[in-house]
């Protein structure tokens, strides 16, 4: 009778649905994001980032990205590049999922330090004029609305919006960004 009841209770076991566990605290991910500044004009306007994630608890965690953005001003009949690198560091929040923590929703906070280079260095225009500055070190916060939706045990998508504010920068001080990536925890 022992036997029979401890088989049963293996079958059951096996043939049940085993969930993986997700956000455990110390739970470490690696986080590649592809943004676009709305409203962009003719030619695009996009930022790359890669970064850390570490799980604490109930689903918040800290985040480190680096950060690659270019955007194009207009000039009479040219577009100037301007080129933004980026440090990003940060705290997200967990404000609402679904029972398995499936699709989450999450509210972060950070700082950004930089640099911000005009033109590629270039003090020089096409038609003579000179530039100012060239480039700049910046410094800001950001924050930032995400939905992630886990895909597998490990992969979860990520869609997000920005709003950050960038003090030094030659563009305007207020920037916005819609963003897509991946993450991936080990």
């Amino acid at each position: 009778m022992h036997k029979i009841f401890l088989t049963v209770i293996f079958m059951m076991i096996m043939g049940s649905k085993i969930f993986a566990q997700q956000m455990i605290p110390k739970q470490i991910g690696v986080e590649f994001t592809y943004s676009v500044f709305p409203k962009s004009p003719e030619k695009q306007n996009y930022m790359f980032s890669t970064g850390l994630v570490s799980y604490s608890k109930n689903g918040n965690y800290f985040f480190g990205l680096t950060e690659f953005s270019r955007k194009y001003y207009k000039y009479t009949s040219c577009d100037i590049p301007i080129d933004t690198f980026l440090l990003s560091g940060g705290y997200s929040f967990y404000l609402w999922g679904d029972f398995m923590r499936n699709v989450n929703f999450n509210l972060g906070i950070g700082g950004l330090v930089g640099y911000e280079q005009i033109n590629r260095g270039d003090e020089l225009l096409y038609d003579g004029s000179k530039l100012n500055s060239t480039g700049n070190f910046i410094y800001g916060t950001n924050g930032k609305l995400s939905i992630e939706s886990y895909l597998t045990e490990h992969l979860v998508f990520l869609a997000n919006g920005q709003l950050r504010f960038l003090k030094n920068s030659q563009m305007v001080n207020f920037h916005s960004l819609l963003g897509v990536g991946i993450r991936y925890n080990f």
